[in-house]
């Protein structure tokens, strides 16, 4: 293949950054679509802080916008997978390879079985592949996983991180109900379904070659101590109010292997320290801690490292454990490439 060709759905701040990302590594941007206002009739290049415009021109139509020959399309809309799976189904349709940034479909095939079943049936049909990937790619899957080839035993894996809902944009501000009432908060949690952080972990014992025997999982809101600034919001919000979400889970395997994480996502001040921290029981022990984090670049970034893989993979809707390890790309895109 020569090079490749790649349209982007949805140009909030994650693919604003990744199509810079793959203009540096030789994918050639022939598309980029995204809901009516105003960025729609702007061009990509331009808004994703080139110094040269692409001469592509930001579209609301996704059928027209689809319909321009390419190889892959980069999905950042949304992370349900209620959402998501109309515009992964358009993509698919129109014969075009997926990567999508959207959490639940980091690993579906518990949650939502039925979209799961279709997107993979529809996917073979049209010679493509689809993959949930991001920022939980390296971070949430891979990691412990890596960090597990150590041990002779495995009895434990505990994960903590914080991460700064500022840096992640409007979509994960909402789904962490920041700004939100106690009252209202109080009902979403009481009829929770599973949680971005549960498709995260059914990754990884996939990944292990294990099966759930038992989830059990709740959601805290974070109250603020003191004043925060939320940038979607626009304003600051004081002592009391709703600055994210805990998500707790515990983990029960039929191997007898428990994970047990603790996913804190809110506003965070000027200063304070993202991190990522994994700590695994067993023999050995080990614990790592992931720091200086960027969570917009690393989702961008491993979403473009992604792209040779899921191009060369097998059709159908493959799953993180089912692709290479992840890694770096010196070279242009196409160079990795093993499909004609």
């Amino acid at each position: 293949m020569t090079q490749i060709r790649a349209i982007i759905y949805g140009v909030g701040l994650s693919n604003r950054i990744a199509t810079r990302l793959m203009v540096e590594k030789g994918v050639k941007v022939v598309g980029a679509v995204n809901r009516s206002g105003p960025k729609v009739g702007k061009d990509i290049g331009t808004l994703a802080g080139l110094e040269q415009p692409l001469g592509v021109t930001i579209s609301d139509d996704p059928e027209k916008v689809l319909s321009i020959p390419a190889d892959i399309v980069l999905v950042g809309v949304c992370d349900d997978m209620e959402r998501g799976f109309p515009i992964y189904e358009k993509c698919l349709n129109h014969g075009l390879n997926v990567i999508t940034i959207g959490s639940f479909a980091s690993y579906p095939w518990r949650n939502f079985p039925e979209f799961t079943n279709q997107l993979d049936e529809l996917a073979k049909a049209n010679n493509v592949t689809i993959t949930g990937t991001g920022n939980q790619d390296f971070f949430m899957v891979n990691l412990p996983v890596l960090m597990s080839g150590i041990c002779h035993r495995l009895d434990r894996i505990t994960h903590r991180s914080l991460s700064d809902v500022n840096k992640s944009g409007p979509e994960v501000a909402k789904l962490v109900h920041v700004g939100e009432s106690t009252e209202k908060i109080n009902v979403s949690i009481a009829s929770e379904r599973p949680s971005i952080y549960t498709a995260f972990w059914e990754n990884v014992v996939a990944d292990l070659g294990m099966e759930i025997r038992e989830i059990k999982q709740k959601t805290e809101p974070v109250l603020a101590d003191s004043d925060y600034y939320c940038n979607y919001l626009e304003r600051t919000l004081v002592n009391g109010n709703i600055i994210g979400t805990t998500q707790i889970i515990k983990i029960s395997t039929k191997e007898g292997l428990q994970l047990v994480g603790e996913n804190t996502l809110r506003l965070c001040k000027e200063g304070e320290e993202e991190f990522k921290e994994w700590r695994i029981e067993g023999e050995p022990d080990l614990e790592i801690r992931a720091s200086r984090l960027d969570n917009a670049f690393s989702t961008a970034s491993q979403s473009v490292n992604r792209i040779p893989d899921v191009i060369n993979a097998r059709p159908g809707y493959v799953t993180l454990e089912k692709l290479p390890k992840l890694v770096f790309r010196q070279d242009p895109m196409n160079i990795y490439l093993s499909k004609a």
